[in-house]
């Protein structure tokens, strides 16, 4: 999975290198690291909802502990390519989606927090705000597919 996304990255970092970047570029870089993120996310067990609250907040503590590592990742090697040179609309909108993925990572990192020390509250919290959150709407907004799609690691 990791080779993978290093290989997504060379590749917009050697198409970079080989001219101009464009947004297609950009897309097709995040698309690629979405994609791996997803792919990640998906090899982890599921928590387990079965037995007393604290157990199943145990269980969702443990699987939010390990999204948060995949989900930070996806956000640094998203922020690490290149920015396309475009419009002042888009390059707002990319802006706006970057922040709204910042948030999502943030919340991700709340959820497990929450869940680990038995937080029934802090969950509901965290979990409501990453239903709210926009990132998906704003992923598609600027053309990024695995990045928007349902049951994308941040949507």
């Amino acid at each position: 999975m990791k080779r993978a996304l290093l290989l997504a990255v060379l590749a917009a970092l050697l198409v970079a290198a080989c001219g101009a970047y464009t947004k297609q570029d950009f897309i097709a870089g995040a698309d690629a690291i979405c994609a791996s993120t997803v792919r990640q996310t998906r090899s982890l067990v599921p928590p387990s909802f079965a037995g007393s609250k604290k157990q199943q907040l145990a269980a969702l503590g443990a699987y939010a502990g390990n999204v948060v590592p995949l989900v930070q990742s996806e956000d640094a090697h998203i922020r690490a390519l290149q920015r396309p040179s475009e419009d002042a609309h888009s390059r707002a909108l990319l802006a706006r989606y970057l922040g709204a993925l910042r948030q999502t990572v943030g919340d991700y990192e709340d959820l497990a927090a929450a869940a680990k020390r038995g937080d029934a509250a802090g969950v509901a919290g965290a979990e409501g705000e990453l239903h709210e959150s926009p990132v998906a709407s704003l992923a598609a907004g600027y053309g990024l597919r695995s990045c928007a799609m349902p049951g994308a690691t941040v949507a």
